[in-house]
């Protein structure tokens, strides 16, 4: 069943709310969005994109509050840049020490990479990132969150 675009940013606010009562600050996760779960693989979103953000000064122990708070701030303000170039679906993230990965599902990649490669380097400088995409019409890696969450 493909996705209703005009019902993604509805999706996405109340996912981000299931999101933030998931997270534990201080710990590795993998949190998928489990509101697209009945919905996945939609063949409408092929391709991954998977976007890295490092803290600098954060020590390698894990993460605190405010930490977690500047890490999702950031990623959402990524998304939004993200919904600017393309449709898109937010599959989740994952953070491991310092480091918040984040998977969102697009329909279109032109540009993409260039896009938000200059967007965190203008907006997130001092913040070591990085910005893949690859073909993943299965959904895999979105699985993967799901497997690695337990749900």
């Amino acid at each position: 069943m493909p996705f209703k675009p005009f019902l993604l940013p509805l999706a996405m606010l109340i996912s981000q709310a299931v999101w933030a009562q998931q997270a534990v600050p201080g710990t590795d996760r993998s949190v998928p969005n489990t509101l697209i779960k009945g919905q996945a693989p939609d063949g409408a979103y092929p391709f991954l994109v998977v976007t890295e953000l490092t803290l600098p000064g954060c020590k390698g122990t894990g993460q605190t509050a405010e930490q977690e708070e500047t890490h999702a701030s950031i990623a959402e303000s990524a998304s939004r840049q993200m919904q600017l170039l393309t449709t898109n679906v937010e599959a989740g993230f994952k953070t491991e020490g310092c480091k918040r990965t984040d998977y969102y599902y697009v329909s279109d990649t032109l540009d993409l990479r260039s896009v938000m490669n200059i967007f965190y380097k203008d907006n997130y400088g001092a913040y070591p990132h990085s910005v893949s995409i690859r073909p993943d019409p299965g959904w895999k890696a979105y699985g993967s969150l799901l497997e690695a969450a337990g749900k």
